[in-house]
C-alpha cells in the first residue's frame, strides 16, 4: 500500500477508542477509567462506548463518564457494536479494546507511535492475562497460556484479535466493516482479509492491555462461541462437507500433552506443572465445547434458521 509521509507529530493523530459492552458495569467502569488515564494528549482522542443491549445498570455507569454513549440493541454481537461506533468515529485511527480489558497508561501512545513509525495500517497489541480471584484456578491457568497469542497471530498469520487492535479508518473505508451477525472469530477473519488486500499489520509489545483469565464455565462458553465463529468462516471459505466432518471428528480427540507442555514453557510458570493433568482435562473439555459450537452453527445454517445469540453475552 502506498503511504503519504507523515507531516505531523505522532501524538497529533486523532484517535477514536471503541469499547463494546453488555452487562458488565464494574469492568466497564474500570476499563473507561484506565483509558481516561492515558499519557496520550487528552484533546487528541475520543472514547466511544457502545452498549449492546444491557439489562442491568451498565448504561447508567457509562453515562457517568466523559465518553460518547452509543447503543446497538438490534444485534447482540461485539462486531455489530464496534461497527456502530466506527461509522461515526472522528479519528483517523480506531483503537479497539474489550470492556474486560484494562489498558496500561502508555497503551494509546505506544500503539499510535508504532503504527505511524512503521507506516502500518493495523496493529495488534500485547494482551497479558491477570488473575483477579487471588488463587489461580486450573481453568484460568489454561486460559492464560492458550488464548490470545497476539504476537504469533500477527507475525505468523497476519491476523489479530479485536480486544487490542489499532486500525487506520481508511482500512474500513476500503474493505468494509466487521461482519456483524456473528459473536466470535470475525476479528481474525476481517484482519486476515485486510492483510490479504495488501494492508500492513504489525505487533507492539508496549501497547499493552491486561485481561482477566476465565474460570471453567465462562471458558467453555467462550470456546462454544469460538466454535460457532469457526464454522461460519468454514461456510464463507466453501470448506467441503467431508473436510468439515474430518475437522469435527479431530476436535473430539484428547488434546496432545505436548500442547500443554509447550504452552506452559512459552507462556506459563513453573507452578502450572503441578496441575498439568488437570490442565490437560480442561483443554480437552474446551476442545469438545468448541466442537459443539461448530456443530451448533452448521446444524442451524443447514436448517435455514437464523439463531439468535444467547442472552448471556459478555464481551470477550
Amino acid at each position: 500500500m502506498e503511504y503519504a509521509k507523515a507531516n505531523t507529530s505522532v501524538l497529533d493523530s486523532f484517535v477514536s477508542v471503541v469499547v463494546p459492552v453488555r452487562n458488565s458495569p464494574v469492568r466497564i467502569a474500570r476499563c473507561i477509567e484506565a483509558i481516561l488515564d492515558q499519557t496520550y494528549p487528552k484533546d487528541r482522542f475520543e472514547i466511544l462506548v457502545v452498549d449492546n443491549g444491557s439489562t442491568d445498570e451498565t448504561p447508567d455507569v457509562i453515562r457517568k463518564y466523559p465518553v460518547r454513549y452509543l447503543a446497538e440493541n438490534s444485534v447482540q454481537s461485539p462486531y455489530a457494536a464496534r461497527n456502530k461506533a466506527i461509522i461515526v468515529a472522528k479519528g483517523e485511527i480506531i483503537a479497539m479494546i474489550d470492556a474486560n480489558c484494562f489498558a496500561s497508561p502508555l497503551w494509546l501512545e505506544r500503539g499510535v507511535k508504532k503504527i505511524i513509525e512503521e507506516k502500518a495500517d493495523l496493529l495488534g497489541g500485547k494482551v497479558t492475562f491477570i488473575f483477579l480471584g487471588g488463587k489461580k484456578t486450573t481453568a484460568e491457568m489454561f486460559d492464560s497460556i492458550s488464548n490470545v497469542k497476539m504476537k504469533e497471530s500477527v507475525e505468523n498469520r497476519g491476523v489479530a484479535k479485536g480486544g487490542n487492535l489499532f486500525v487506520r479508518k481508511k482500512v474500513f473505508d476500503s474493505i468494509g466493516l466487521f461482519p456483524g451477525n456473528v459473536r466470535s472469530g470475525m476479528d481474525v477473519m476481517w484482519t486476515g482479509k485486510a492483510t490479504r488486500a495488501g494492508f500492513k499489520i504489525v505487533y507492539s509489545e508496549e501497547a499493552e492491555v491486561s485481561y482477566p483469565a476465565r474460570c471453567f464455565w465462562p471458558l467453555l462458553k467462550k470456546c462454544h462461541r469460538v466454535g460457532r465463529g469457526q464454522a461460519n468462516i468454514w461456510q464463507d471459505n466453501k470448506v467441503t462437507f467431508i473436510n468439515k466432518i474430518k475437522r469435527i471428528l479431530t476436535g473430539f480427540r484428547p488434546v496432545p500433552s505436548s500442547f500443554i507442555r509447550g504452552n506452559i514453557q512459552k507462556r506459563g510458570s513453573k507452578d502450572m506443572n503441578q496441575k498439568f493433568w488437570r490442565m490437560w482435562f480442561v483443554a480437552w473439555m474446551c476442545s469438545i465445547a468448541t466442537n459443539f459450537g461448530r456443530i451448533d452453527f452448521l446444524c442451524t445454517a443447514n436448517s435455514g434458521l437464523t439463531k439468535k445469540p444467547p442472552v448471556d453475552f459478555i464481551n470477550s
